[in-house]
């Protein structure tokens, strides 16, 4: 049974690999929207923020450094009962246009909903108050996709800002590959999640659907799954480029994945008509290759591991029966080198496991050229392949005991 399911993944991601590949080489051609520089509408950038003394003054900075009409461009802080500086530091701000409002703590969805009903702009634009760093062009590059009357959100490039130690390294690669995905999932319009980091909306689709779940942990992927269930386009820019500080201990990283993935399974269980051929191969192929792979992760990674320690007892086992010197490190690691590859070269499972490879060394050159940035990822990728389907898989594991178990979790 688990050898079939090995197959039956591998199967899967190859067949994934190349349909992405086909979607993506299908539409490079595309022409992109050009910004009317002589009639650009009005924007409002939304900035909900709960206890962000330490990133809220990097994040106001950054918007108001972007490249926008000033008199078209309206920011405003809505601080969400915060219990530090975070309301006094956005306060700075007001002589510089600023606008400012404070509210009891009732959670993300509120302050957002709270900017939306003081915005005047017809283009709202969501983003984070944790240290932010927007690229001075992206709004225009953005705002340019809205000549489309069916486009009602349009969905950044995303990128780690300054990644340091293995975490962020690895979380470096994951945001890289999802570059791609994203651009891929836009020719498609099979957008599922819109980053809150700096995802711009039609107000006009708050005015006829309703504001943002006040109660719902991950607001911007059911305002995505809401955008695609009543038939409108979600896009990618893929010339918008906003970087975004990632967590660096672990028990953030849990806190945030317990989120995301918690927002996951309760938002896809309340639109769970997506899964249908109506809704193209967003429905058909995307969202159920999503839980598909989630459900193999918790079944064949830890059986992998569990097979992986035993094996390794094993071998020690038999190089102890036959006298052999464990701990002559030169002859031990030269003979364990030699029947290790020995082991792998004689398994057929490794060509696809190097094919798997190669895709994501292609991924990172995309994503690469997209930045326009010279990066040096190798240690980030050794990191990724390394740690990353375990730490993806401890995620889910304790994001379904939460919600198995009704567990509380705050937006912050």
């Amino acid at each position: 049974m688990i050898q079939f399911l090995m197959y039956l993944s591998i199967f899967i991601g190859l067949f994934l690999a190349y349909f992405y590949l086909f979607i993506f080489l299908s539409k490079t051609k595309e022409e992109k929207p050009i910004f009317e520089e002589k009639k650009p509408p009005k924007v409002t950038i939304i900035i909900p923020a709960f206890n962000e003394e330490k990133g809220i003054a990097t994040t106001i900075e950054s918007a108001l450094n972007i490249d926008y009409p000033k008199k078209k461009l309206e920011i405003i802080v809505v601080d969400d009962g915060s219990k530090d500086n975070t309301y006094k530091i956005a306060l700075q701000y007001k002589n510089k246009g600023i606008k400012v409002f404070t509210k009891p703590n009732g959670g993300k969805g509120t302050a957002l909903n709270l900017g939306i009903s003081k915005a005047k702009g017809k283009i709202i634009v969501t983003m984070d108050a944790d240290n932010t760093h927007v690229k001075p062009e992206a709004l225009k590059q953005m705002v340019a996709y809205f000549s489309n009357p069916d486009v009602v959100c349009v969905a950044p490039v995303m990128a780690v800002y300054e990644p340091k130690g293995i975490l962020q390294k690895i979380q470096q690669v994951e945001y890289l590959f999802g570059i791609l995905l994203r651009k891929v999932f836009s020719n498609i319009n099979a957008i599922h999640v819109t980053p809150g980091a700096f995802s711009a909306y039609k107000k006009s689709f708050f005015d006829k659907f309703g504001g943002f779940e006040e109660n719902n942990l991950t607001e911007d992927l059911e305002m995505a799954l809401r955008i695609q269930y009543n038939g409108y386009s979600i896009v990618n820019s893929t010339e918008a480029i906003i970087y975004t500080v990632t967590p660096n201990k672990f028990g953030v990283l849990l806190k945030q994945r317990r989120r995301w993935y918690g927002g996951l399974v309760k938002n896809l269980a309340k639109y769970n008509s997506l899964f249908s051929k109506r809704h193209g191969e967003m429905g058909v192929i995307i969202l159920p290759a999503a839980v598909i792979s989630v459900l193999f992760s918790l079944i064949l990674t830890p059986y992998m591991l569990i097979k992986s320690i035993l094996n390794l007892k094993d071998e020690f086992e038999y190089l102890q029966s036959i006298n052999f010197q464990v701990f002559n490190s030169w002859e031990f690691s030269t003979t364990f080198i030699e029947r290790y590859i020995l082991t792998l070269v004689s398994d057929p499972k490794i060509f696809f496991l190097v094919i798997f490879f190669t895709s994501l060394a292609l991924y990172m050159i995309f994503a690469k050229a997209k930045l326009k940035e010279s990066l040096n990822i190798k240690l980030s990728l050794i990191f990724f392949i390394l740690f990353y389907t375990t730490l993806f898989t401890l995620w889910w594991f304790i994001s379904l005991i939460y919600i198995m178990l009704n567990r509380k979790i705050s937006w912050r």
